[in-house]
């Protein structure tokens, strides 16, 4: 698989000589959480828009060739970082809507669910989230309900061409426009960073960019001239020949992260974790080599570019092919700070530090369910994919016009190492996988659940009603 990483900035990486664990204080944690960001949106993946902030984060750390998000949305995507489980398991398969009081009141992350942050908070460590939320109405299920001591941002995205109210806590702080809140962030962020360093507190910061989600309202420092002209000739409209300039500026942000953690001395006390919620939206961005993006259970949807780097415990400069997902954050983040994991619950995660050690060469992932709100609509085992038979009509809203098979009427078996787009079918040659995969199906729609069928671990605040085809999304249709 195509993976590029500059050969002299990893070989200069390289030449800081062995990996030599350290074993004293607690870690610092920063999980930099992006926005529809494509498998091919980075130069270190292969995209021709220069990304050398974040090129450095991969020559430094250990890059992800096979890391799967938990959904192909941003809502599902994000409770399954922040509690290791499916999204399906906690009750939030879809997307908050916010204008609908029964979906308001159902469509959250329950607070019966242990966050990320309330599993590291009795560790002694401070919280902050930071950016985009999107898991439910703040007054049921904010961020500061959820093990965050703060929160700084804009809970939903930002619509065309019109402003967000800004929260610092709970209270607002004015509006202001996308191009607006980037820095903000940063600016959040490396003040938390500050605080806790002074304070001699370990930190946790999430991170959640609204880049590179539209509204692709660009900063004139980051756009070529061509993309000025092209933003201005279309300002106020989706304009996909803008998102270079987003991912550029988005580069920016994490270098200026990354340089702060620097000065503050404390770069090699930090683990810091980047990923993509889900594939690119399309057509503005890229997920190649692989078929479709957001919205879809193609590869294009799940899988997104991922790195982790702690100096001095994870080896510099590698690139790894193990299938790892989203899920897996928890366990080995709980692993590393030391912190325990309610024992009341499954997880879905496995913890990755044999793997990131290099103690063990292969992932304890070998399994992934392909789900697309309440549908089960494929399945993984090592390098088998099977899609499983479906009719557009239970499909989720969001999928319908989208990219992906619609009408299925039988299994489709693909071997990814040989067929990364998912175009030939080899359910006759290998009949084999094809029935182990259907029975992993089965299993997993006995506990998950699918568009017809409640799984056996039902959430607490599960809706009265069809997720997939929520009643309000269907009177919008009829219009």
């Amino acid at each position: 698989m195509k993976f590029k990483l500059s050969i002299t900035l990893l070989l200069s990486v390289l030449s800081m000589g062995p990996v030599h664990a350290k074993t004293s204080g607690q870690p610092n944690i920063l999980l930099i959480y992006v926005d529809d960001m494509g498998y091919g949106d980075l130069a270190c993946y292969g995209s021709k828009t220069e990304t050398p902030q974040i090129d450095k984060l991969a020559a430094e750390g250990i890059c992800f060739t096979n890391y799967l998000s938990a959904s192909n949305v941003c809502s599902p995507s994000r409770a399954a970082v922040l509690t290791g489980h499916y999204p399906q398991r906690v009750g939030l398969p879809v997307c908050p809507n916010g204008k609908d009081p029964l979906w308001n009141e159902h469509v959250g992350l329950p607070l019966s669910e242990v966050t990320l942050a309330e599993v590291l908070k009795p560790q002694g460590y401070a919280t902050a989230a930071f950016g985009k939320w999107h898991l439910g109405e703040p007054e049921l299920y904010g961020p500061l309900k959820q093990g965050f001591d703060r929160y700084v941002g804009s809970l939903y995205n930002f619509p065309v061409g019109k402003p967000n109210v800004w929260l610092h806590n709970d209270e607002p702080q004015g509006k202001i426009m996308f191009s607006q809140a980037h820095q903000k962030l940063t600016d959040a962020t490396i003040s938390f960073m500050n605080e806790q360093q002074q304070a001699k507190k370990p930190f946790f910061i999430y991170l959640a960019h609204y880049l590179v989600h539209g509204p692709w309202s660009p900063n004139k420092q980051f756009c070529t001239d061509a993309e000025w002209a092209s933003y201005q000739k279309k300002k106020g409209r989706m304009n996909p020949k803008v998102l270079p300039a987003m991912v550029r500026e988005l580069d920016h942000h994490v270098g200026q992260v990354m340089a702060a953690l620097k000065s503050l001395g404390i770069e090699d006390d930090t683990i810091v974790i980047f990923a993509s919620d889900n594939g690119p939206w399309l057509p503005a961005g890229s997920a190649e080599p692989f078929s479709e993006g957001k919205y879809s259970t193609m590869e294009g949807g799940h899988r997104v570019p991922a790195m982790i780097r702690w100096p001095g415990h994870f080896p510099a400069g590698q690139v790894s092919d193990e299938m790892v997902s989203a899920l897996d954050l928890m366990p080995t983040i709980a692993a590393a700070t030391g912190s325990s994991l309610p024992e009341d619950r499954r997880y879905d995660g496995y913890d990755l530090l044999p793997l990131l050690s290099q103690n063990k060469k292969q992932s304890p992932r070998q399994e992934f369910f392909y789900y697309n709100g309440l549908s089960l609509e494929a399945v993984r085992r090592g390098p088998w994919k099977l899609h499983l038979p479906r009719k557009n009509d239970n499909a989720v809203y969001w999928a319908l016009g989208k990219g992906g098979y619609k009408n299925l009427t039988h299994p489709v078996l693909n071997h990814l190492p040989d067929d990364l787009a998912e175009k030939k079918d080899v359910t006759q040659e290998h009949p084999e996988q094809t029935d182990a995969l259907q029975k992993m199906a089965a299993q997993a729609r006995k506990e998950l659940g699918d568009w017809d069928q409640d799984g056996s671990d039902r959430p607490a605040n599960a809706y009265p009603g069809n997720l997939n085809q929520p009643h309000f999304i269907k009177k919008r249709r009829k219009k």
